[in-house]
C-alpha cells in the first residue's frame, strides 16, 4: 500500500526548542513537499518527580493512532522516549534518543536518577518499556551511530543510522577565519561549555569565543568568566537562529562543541558546512563520529589544559583551521534529507 498520511509522534517541554524540535519540524517540512500529508501528535514530557516517568510511558501506550481519526494514517514515525509506544500496525522510529538518564548518564553527575530502590525500580522498568515497545518497530532507525550502539548494548536492538542535515544547511557559507572560538547551544551542564571558559583562562591562550545560547547555566558561566579574568575575552549571546547564526559560523576561526557523550550534535556539520574546523573532545560521542584530530578538527581529553593546546593550535595557525574545515566539508558531503525520508518512509 502506498503511503500518503503520515503522523509524527514527538515529546515537547513548554518554551523549550532545541535540535530535537527542529529535527522533526525539518522531517515535516521535507515530507510535506514531496506530497505526503503530515500530522504531528505531540505530548508534554514529565521527568520530575521521578516516579511520573512512567506515567509518561503510559500516557503513550493508551494512544491508538488508528482510531484518532476518520482519515486513515499509513505510517507512524516515533522520535524520542517514550513515542515509540504508542500503537500502531506500520509504526518506525527515528530514535533521536532514549530517556538517557536511565542509561549511559547513570552513575554520572548528569542523572537524576539515584540509586535509591524506588529510582532503581523506575530505572529497570524504563529499559523493559523500551526493549519491548522498541521492538514493535517495522525498522528502527538513529540519528547518529553513537544512538545505534547504545541501543545494542542496552536493549539489544539493531538501528540504523540516518544522518539529517540541520536546519539551515544550504545557507552555510565560509566568510573567513576570524578571531573567535564559536560555541553553540544549550547552556546546560551536559554541554561543558565551562570547559572551554577555563581553558581560555590558562596561561598563554590569547584567543576570545563567542558562546551563544540560553539555559540555566547562562549567569554561571557569566560569574565563571569574571572569577577566571576571561570575561573581557568572551561573549556571550542569547541564542540566534537563522541567518544570524550562519553568519556566526561563516565569521569563526573554529567551533567549539565538547558536550558529554552527545547523540549526534548537529553543531558540526554546521561547523563544516561553513568549512570550519571542530574542537571537542574524547568522550564527546556522536561529535567523534565526524571530527578526527588533526584532520577535520582537535580531540582532546575532556580538561582545560588540554583544551587549552588546542584553542591556542587554531587560533595561532589559520592555515590548519582551512585544511582541517576543508576536510570536514567534505565529510559531511552525504548528508541528504533523500536519504532519510526515503529510508523512513519505504520501511513502513
Amino acid at each position: 500500500m502506498a503511503v500518503r498520511n503520515i503522523c509524527i509522534c514527538a515529546v515537547e517541554s513548554p518554551f523549550v526548542r532545541g535540535g530535537a524540535e527542529i529535527q522533526l519540524e525539518s522531517l515535516a517540512r521535507e515530507l510535506g513537499q514531496r506530497g505526503y500529508n503530515v500530522a504531528r501528535v505531540t505530548l508534554p514530557f514529565v521527568w520530575l518527580p521521578t516516579r511520573d516517568i512512567l506515567k509518561n510511558c503510559l500516557m503513550w501506550r493508551w494512544i491508538e493512532l488508528e482510531r484518532c481519526t476518520h482519515e486513515p494514517i499509513d505510517l507512524a514515525i516515533c522520535s524520542k522516549f517514550p513515542t515509540y509506544a504508542v500503537k500502531h500496525p506500520s509504526k518506525v522510529t527515528w530514535l533521536i534518543h532514549q530517556f538517557r538518564q536511565a542509561y549511559e548518564l547513570h552513575g554520572t553527575p548528569y542523572s537524576s536518577l539515584t540509586d535509591s530502590p524506588e529510582d532503581e525500580a523506575v530505572r529497570q522498568s524504563i529499559i523493559r518499556f523500551d526493549t519491548r515497545t522498541l521492538a514493535e518497530s517495522r525498522a528502527i532507525f538513529t540519528e547518529s551511530q553513537r544512538v545505534a550502539d547504545r541501543l545494542k548494548q542496552y536493549n539489544g536492538l539493531h538501528g540504523k543510522a540516518l544522518y539529517h542535515p540541520p536546519q539551515h544547511w544550504d545557507s552555510h557559507y565560509h566568510k573567513e577565519y576570524g578571531d573567535y572560538i564559536l560555541s553553540v547551544g544549550r547552556l546546560v551542564a551536559l554541554k561543558r561549555v565551562d570547559l572551554l571558559v577555563r581553558a581560555l583562562a590558562q596561561p598563554g591562550v590569547s584567543a576570545r569565543a563567542v558562546i551563544v545560547g540560553n539555559g540555566p547555566e547562562h549567569e554561571p558561566l557569566q560569574a565563571l568568566a569574571a572569577q577566571l579574568g576571561v570575561a573581557d575575552r568572551v561573549t556571550f549571546l542569547s541564542a540566534r537562529w537563522g541567518q544570524d547564526l550562519v553568519d556566526l559560523y561563516a565569521g569563526a576561526r573554529a567551533v567549539y562543541y565538547a558536550p558529554f557523550d552527545e547523540d549526534y550534535g548537529l553543531v558540526v556539520p554546521e561547523a563544516f558546512r561553513s568549512r570550519k574546523p571542530v574542537i571537542t573532545t574524547t568522550d564527546s560521542g556522536g561529535p567523534l563520529e565526524f571530527v578526527t584530530d588533526k584532520v577535520t578538527g582537535r580531540v582532546v581529553e575532556p580538561a582545560p589544559e588540554y583544551l587549552a593546546e588546542a584553542v591556542s593550535d587554531v587560533a595561532d595557525h589559520e592555515g590548519k583551521c582551512a585544511e582541517w574545515g576543508a576536510a570536514g566539508y567534505e565529510r559531511v558531503a552525504f548528508i541528504s534529507w533523500d536519504y532519510v525520508v526515503d529510508n523512513l518512509v519505504n520501511a513502513g
